[in-house]
């Protein structure tokens, strides 16, 4: 069985404060976007990944792998999977490639075994998985709060034409997290929402915030000089995603989107043209 496994941006994140259990609380809003792996999965005789990239790991280190885990004990079923993931979306690179591969596995592992799962009970699959696979399996727009697995549906955003820019160097999650100042309980989330439900979108592009960009650019300044680039071009808003280093453009003009794509595909070998979608995988 084959299924498009979609990445996410964040339109927003905010770091609210570190919890007990080490995690930090957020606040945020997430979008799918029309940017995807594929998912190969067949019967097997034992468990096997493998993919077309050299950069995932295909042993339990693979977030597909702790799915398939966690599924196997709680449904005590006998059947092996062989798992191949045609790899596109960047590695390590804040638009949760992991997350979405580990929430299409859970889809699809419920439709070949028949586990007739509705969404709330793969959604607690999920939170086992990972912060963001649950919102991978619901996908649109959405806030998102807790560790990101507190989700608030919102309805979806018009179709936005998108430049996704990745210059291939790895953060480190923690070590943002690490580094970060929290900016404590505050209300620009509540804004950025209350413009998005009136619908004023210049408003809202301009309260879209991360609040992760001072660490991360501070470690990795081209995250900041390719930001000042898209703005040249004309983008509408420019801004990382998750803990980067990707950087997500909105344009409104093709003609700005495309000088920007033909400028930066000549500059790093990850670049994009996409667009938000809204239903759960695009169907």
């Amino acid at each position: 069985m084959k299924k498009k496994s979609y990445a996410k941006i964040n339109l927003t994140l905010d770091v609210i404060e570190k919890r007990q259990d080490g995690y930090h609380n957020i606040d945020g809003v997430m979008q799918l976007i029309n940017l995807y792996d594929v998912l190969d999965v067949e019967f097997s005789e034992k468990f096997i990944i493998t993919s077309n990239s050299r950069e995932i790991p295909l042993d339990e280190k693979n977030l597909v792998y702790k799915a398939f885990t966690i599924m196997k004990e709680q449904f005590k079923f006998k059947e092996n999977f062989s798992v191949y993931i045609e790899k596109n979306i960047p590695v390590s690179a804040g638009i949760a490639g992991g997350s979405t591969n580990a929430a299409c596995f859970i889809n699809i592992v419920s439709d070949m075994l028949n586990l007739n799962l509705s969404l709330d009970e793969k959604r607690k699959i999920a939170r086992k998985v990972g912060a963001d696979v649950p919102y991978l399996l619901c996908g649109g727009t959405a806030r998102t709060r807790g560790i990101g697995d507190e989700l608030e549906i919102l309805e979806n955003i018009p179709k936005l034409k998108l430049l996704i820019v990745n210059n291939g160097i790895e953060i480190s999650t923690p070590y943002v997290y690490k580094n970060i100042i929290p900016s404590g309980q505050n209300n620009r989330v509540d804004l950025l929402i209350e413009s998005y439900n009136s619908k004023d979108m210049d408003v809202f592009f301009d309260r879209m915030f991360n609040s992760m960009e001072v660490v991360s650019i501070n470690y990795c300044n081209e995250i900041k000089e390719i930001k000042d680039k898209m703005k040249e071009f004309g983008c509408k808003k420019a801004l990382m995603s998750g803990s980067g280093p990707t950087v997500f453009g909105i344009f409104l003009e093709d003609k700005d989107l495309e000088r920007a794509y033909n400028y930066f595909k000549n500059k790093y070998e990850k670049t994009f043209k996409t667009t938000t979608i809204g239903e759960q995988y695009g169907q």
